[in-house]
C-alpha cells in the first residue's frame, strides 16, 4: 500500500503536550528475507524522514517512524546494501535511532528504547479518537493492539483505555468507517497518560493526503453476533426516492426486510415497534415521513449508527427484536460549516458552529414543499402509495392527496476538558396527510374526508465523564413523545337498490365517521458505568427509570365509542455484564437485566450471554442468546384503509400482555484480503403478541337493531393475544477495494403467529413474513464521480384476501401473496468546488428496467341496512422514475 502523508501528526492542541505523536507510513509488505540484489540510493542534503519514505516506496516495505523529529535530521550519503534492514541502518548511522522489525513493520525507535523481553509491568493509558479536521469525537472506533492480537472499541464519546504490559512500545491500529486507518506507536517510557488519535476523513476533494491502498467501506460486521455498524457518510451515494434515507440504506443489509412503501425496520420477522430506536439516548416512536416513503431522521446530523439484529447485551432493554442506537454530531470545533441540499420533494440545511473552543452547536431543518409546489415525482410517489386509479388494476378509488413533512434537530455540546463531555440534543418531526377524495361506485357517489397528523419529538441531556483511566460514567435524562390524530368522514349519496326488488331505486344518504387519537409520552433517567477491573475484565453496569403514559381513543360518529383508554406506568431497571477476555482470541460476555414494572407489580429477569472465538486460520465463530421483555407495544389492527392505523398500548398483564422473547443466534465470519463473508442462523420465540379486532360499522354487529353502546363495549372491539416465532439464515458477502465496494445480502426466513380467535388457532403468516430476499449493492468512485447500483429481489408480501368474523370475534381469514418483487436502481453524482463551496449534483434512476411490481392490496367493506359492497384497492409499485438533487457544503 502506498501512502503520502503530511509529515506531522500532532496531538489535540488543547492537550498542550510537547510529545509529537508518531506517524506511521505503511506500504505493501513483501517478505523481508530473501533479497539477493543490492539496493542503491543517493541522498544529498535529504531529511531522514524523506529518505525513509523513498526507501519504503522503492523497496515496497512499510516503515513506522516519528516524521516530525526525523524531518529535522538531514544527511548526504550514497548507499548500496542488500537488505532493507542494512539500508535503514545506514540511513540512521550517526544518530541515536535504530530499527527493529516487528508486526511486519520496520519500527524506527531510539537506541535506548530497544525492545526488552524481560520487562514486566503494567501501565494504564487512555485517550480519544477524533476527526482530525473538525475535532468531532468518533464513537465505537476500532482499536487493534498488534502485540496482544486483541481489538476493542472506543465508547460513545470516542474515549478508550488500555493496559500496556510486557512491552515498552506498543504498535496500535485505529479504524473508523469513512476514515483512513491510523497506525502508530504508543510508548510507556514517558509520563504521557492521555493520547489524542486524529483520523483523516475520506473525501473526494482531499488534497493534502493521498492513500491509494485504503478501502471504500460502507458496512462493518462486528465480532458479536447480530451487531453491525453502518457508514453514514455515503448515504447520498445510494439511489434514493428524493431524500437521502437512513433506514432505507439499512434495509440493504441481511435480516432487515426491504419494502418500497415503508422505511421502517422489520428485523428478522419482527414488527417495527419491536425495535428500540434511540437518537442521542432518547426514544423515537415513529420512524417515517411521506406516507412511509422516507425515514424521519435527517442523515446530515448522524455521526454513527449501531445496529443489533438480536441477541443484544444487557445494556439495552424494553424491546424484543432489535436495537438501532444513533449518535448525533457534536459539531465542528475548528470553524463554522454549512451544508444542505434540495431535491424534487424537500429542502434541508444544517449548520455546525463552534461558539467557543469548548462549546459547539449543530442545528438542522428539513421540510417538504409539496403543499406549496408539487413536482411530478411527489405526485407519482403519492399516487403509488395511496392509490390513484390510473395506476391500478381492479382499483375502484381515486385519491388526490396533499401532504408535507418537516423535522428539526438542535444540539449543544460543551467540552470542559479532554475527559468530560456535556450535551443537550432535541428533535421534532411532523407529517400532515390529507387523503380526501371523491369516487363513484355503481350509482353511488362516495365523498371521503380523510385527515391524518402524526409526529415525534424529544430531547436528551447527557453528561459523560472519564473519571480515571479505568472508569467511565454516562448520565442521561430526557423526554420524548409521539402523537397520531386521525379523522375520516365518508358520506354516500345516490341510489341504493332496496332489499326487495322494485322497478325503481330508492334514494338514500349515509355517513360513516371515525376519529382516532393515539398519544404517548415518556420521561427517563439512566446512569451507566464502565470499569476495567483488569486488562481482561470490563465491567459495565447501570440503573434507569422511565415513566410512560399513553392514550388511545377511537369512535364512530362520536355516539359510538370503541375505546377510550388511558394508562401510565413506571419501569425501573438495572443491568450488569462482564466482558471477559479468556484468551486473546476468545471473548465471552455474560450479563443480566432486572426490571420492575409497577403496572403489573412484577419483576422481570433477563439473562444475556454472547461469545466469540477467532480461530488460528482467521475464522470468527460467534453466538448470542438472551431473554427480552417489552412493556410498550403497538397493537396491529384489522383496519386496512388509510395509513398508520396501528397504535401504541401499555402492558397491564390483563388486556395488554407483557411481550417476551427468547433469542438464539449462531454464526461465523471470515475475512481474506478484500473479501469478507458472514453467516448467521437465528431462532426467536415471542409471546404476548396482540391484535385489535373491531366491527367497522355498528350495523354489522347488531343487524337492524338500534345501536346502544357504552365506551369500550366489547360488542364493538376486542384485543386478542397470541404468540409467534421466527427463524432463518442471513448471509453477507462483501468486497472492498480502493474505489469500489460491493455487498450481496441474502436472507431465507419464516415468521408465523398463532391467535386462538383467528383460523381456529392455526399458524398464520406474520405481517412481515418474507421467505427469500436478495439485495446487491455496489458503489464505485472514479475521481470526482460516484456511481452506485442496487438490485433487489424479494418474495411477494402476504396479504389478507378474505376475512369474516362472528359475533364472538372468531375470525376466519384467507391469506395470499403478492407476486415476487424485483427492481434495479441506478445513481450517479459529481463533486466539484467553486471557490470554497463544494457542490454535489446527482440523479437516481429508480426501477431502471420499469419492472411491474405490487406493494399491497386492501379491501374496504361497507355494510348498510339494505345493502353492502366492497371497495378494493391494489397498490402498484413505482414505475421508472427519475430523481434529481443538489447538495452543497461550505
Amino acid at each position: 500500500m502506498k501512502l503520502k502523508i503530511k509529515r506531522k501528526l500532532p496531538f489535540l492542541k488543547r492537550n498542550k503536550l510537547h510529545f509529537v505523536f508518531p506517524v506511521i507510513l505503511f506500504f505493501l509488505l513483501f517478505p523481508h528475507a530473501g533479497y539477493s540484489q543490492h539496493f542503491q540510493f543517493n541522498f544529498e542534503n535529504t531529511s531522514i524522514s524523506r529518505a525513509l519514505s523513498q526507501v519504503a516506496n522503492q523497496m515496497q516495505i512499510r516503515i513506522a517512524f516519528d516524521a516530525g523529529k526525523l524531518e529535522k535530521l538531514k544527511f548526504s550519503k550514497n548507499i548500496s546494501e542488500e537488505s532493507p534492514s542494512k539500508v535503514i541502518l545506514s540511513i540512521l548511522e550517526n544518530t541515536n535511532y535504530t530499527v527493529d522489525f516487528k508486526h511486519n513493520t520496520y519500527l524506527i525507535i531510539k537506541s535506548d528504547q530497544k525492545f526488552e523481553k524481560n520487562i514486566y509491568y503494567e501501565k494504564w493509558v487512555s485517550g480519544i479518537v477524533f476527526d482530525k479536521e473538525t475535532g468531532e469525537r468518533l464513537p465505537y472506533a476500532s482499536v487493534y493492539l498488534w502485540d496482544k492480537n486483541i481489538s476493542f472499541s472506543t465508547n460513545v464519546d470516542g474515549n478508550f483505555s488500555l493496559s500496556l504490559v510486557d512491552s515498552s512500545t506498543t504498535f496500535i491500529q485505529v479504524k473508523y468507517l469513512g476514515y483512513y486507518t491510523l497506525d502508530t506507536l504508543i510508548s510507556t517510557n514517558n509520563d504521557i497518560r492521555f493520547y489524542g488519535l486524529g483520523l483523516q476523513k475520506k473525501t473526494q476533494t482531499l488534497q493534502t493526503i493521498n492513500i491509494t491502498g485504503e478501502k471504500l467501506e460502507m458496512v462493518d460486521i462486528n465480532n458479536e453476533a447480530g451487531h453491525l455498524t453502518f457508514n453514514p457518510t455515503r448515504f447520498s451515494d445510494l439511489p434514493n426516492y428524493g431524500e437521502t434515507d437512513v433506514f432505507r440504506a439499512l434495509q440493504m443489509l441481511p435480516g432487515i426486510s426491504s419494502r418500497e412503501n415503508s422505511s421502517q425496520l422489520n428485523i428478522r420477522g419482527g414488527s417495527a415497534d419491536q425495535n428500540l430506536v434511540m437518537f442521542d439516548g432518547f426514544t423515537l416512536y415513529n420512524l417515517d415521513h411521506f406516507f412511509g416513503v422516507f425515514s424521519a431522521l435527517n442523515p446530515n446530523v448522524i455521526k454513527n449508527i449501531q445496529v443489533y439484529k438480536g441477541g443484544f447485551d444487557s445494556r439495552y432493554g424494553e424491546r424484543v427484536s432489535g436495537i438501532v442506537d444513533i449518535t448525533g454530531k457534536s459539531g465542528n470545533q475548528q470553524k463554522p460549516e454549512f451544508y444542505g441540499g434540495i431535491n424534487l420533494i424537500s429542502a434541508n440545511l444544517t449548520a455546525e458552529i463552534p461558539v467557543t473552543k469548548k462549546l459547539t452547536l449543530v442545528a438542522a431543518g428539513r421540510r417538504a414543499y409539496s403543499d406549496i409546489y408539487s413536482t411530478w415525482l411527489a405526485d407519482a410517489l403519492l399516487a403509488d402509495k395511496i392509490g390513484q386509479s390510473r395506476r391500478f388494476k381492479r382499483a375502484d378509488n381515486v385519491i388526490e392527496p396533499e401532504f408535507y413533512f418537516s423535522d428539526f434537530n438542535f444540539k449543544v455540546t460543551y467540552t470542559p476538558n479532554q475527559n468530560e463531555n456535556i450535551s443537550f440534543s432535541s428533535y421534532g418531526a411532523k407529517d400532515y396527510l390529507n387523503s380526501s377524495n371523491i369516487s363513484e361506485k355503481e350509482q353511488l357517489e362516495i365523498n371521503t374526508e380523510d385527515l391524518n397528523e402524526w409526529g415525534n419529538y424529544g430531547f436528551g441531556f447527557s453528561w459523560k465523564k472519564q473519571r480515571s483511566a479505568k472508569y467511565f460514567t454516562n448520565l442521561q435524562l430526557g423526554h420524548s413523545g409521539y402523537f397520531n390524530d386521525y379523522h375520516n368522514n365518508t358520506s354516500f349519496s345516490g341510489e341504493f337498490p332496496p332489499n326487495n326488488p322494485q322497478p325503481d331505486f330508492q334514494t338514500q344518504s349515509n355517513n360513516l365517521i371515525t376519529n382516532e387519537e393515539n398519544n404517548l409520552i415518556d420521561y427517563f433517567i439512566t446512569f451507566q458505568n464502565k470499569y476495567y477491573l483488569n486488562p481482561k475484565n470490563l465491567f459495565e453496569f447501570g440503573v434507569s427509570a422511565k415513566y410512560n403514559e399513553f392514550k388511545f381513543y377511537k369512535d364512530a360518529n362520536r355516539d359510538v365509542i370503541y375505546n377510550n383508554l388511558n394508562s401510565s406506568a413506571f419501569l425501573y431497571s438495572m443491568f450488569f455484564q462482564d466482558k471477559i477476555n479468556l484468551k486473546n482470541n476468545f471473548i465471552i460476555k455474560p450479563g443480566f437485566r432486572l426490571n420492575y414494572f409497577d403496572k403489573t407489580g412484577k419483576l422481570y429477569f433477563e439473562p444475556r450471554f454472547t461469545a466469540s472465538y477467532k480461530t488460528d486460520n482467521g475464522v470468527v465463530l460467534k453466538m448470542a442468546t438472551g431473554k427480552y421483555f417489552q412493556y410498550l407495544n403497538k397493537s396491529a389492527t384489522e383496519q386496512n384503509y388509510g395509513y398508520n392505523r396501528d397504535f401504541w398500548v401499555l402492558a397491564d398483564d390483563e388486556t395488554h400482555p407483557v411481550v417476551s422473547s427468547n433469542h438464539f443466534i449462531a454464526g461465523a465470519s471470515y475475512e481474506i484480503k478484500k473479501m469478507f463473508f458472514d453467516v448467521e442462523a437465528y431462532y426467536k420465540s415471542v409471546n404476548g403478541l396482540q391484535e385489535y379486532l373491531f366491527f367497522q360499522n355498528p350495523e354489522e354487529r347488531q343487524q337492524g337493531s338500534p345501536p346502544v353502546f357504552k365506551p369500550g363495549d366489547d360488542n364493538l372491539s376486542q384485543f386478542i393475544s397470541g404468540k409467534g416465532k421466527a427463524f432463518g439464515i442471513d448471509f453477507l458477502a462483501k468486497y472492498e477495494n480502493t474505489n469500489f465496494t460491493s455487498w450481496l445480502a441474502y436472507s431465507v426466513s419464516k415468521a408465523t403467529r398463532n391467535f386462538n380467535e383467528i383460523n381456529n388457532g392455526d399458524k398464520i403468516p406474520a405481517q412481515f413474513d418474507q421467505t427469500h430476499e436478495i439485495k446487491w449493492t455496489n458503489i464505485y468512485t472514479y475521481k470526482k464521480w460516484n456511481f452506485s447500483t442496487l438490485t433487489l429481489f424479494t418474495t411477494g408480501h402476504q396479504y389478507i384476501e378474505f376475512t369474516e368474523k362472528d359475533n364472538d370475534f372468531n375470525t376466519i381469514r384467507t391469506y395470499n401473496r403478492l407476486p415476487d418483487y424485483f427492481r434495479i436502481d441506478l445513481s450517479l453524482n459529481y463533486n466539484f468546488n467553486i471557490k470554497n463551496v463544494n457542490i454535489k449534483p446527482g440523479m437516481s434512476i429508480l426501477n431502471a428496467l420499469n419492472t411491474e411490481n405490487y406493494l399491497d392490496i386492501y379491501t374496504r367493506k361497507f355494510d348498510f341496512v339494505n345493502n353492502s359492497f366492497n371497495e378494493t384497492t391494489l397498490v402498484k409499485a413505482q414505475e421508472l422514475t427519475l430523481n434529481f438533487f443538489v447538495n452543497f457544503r461550505f
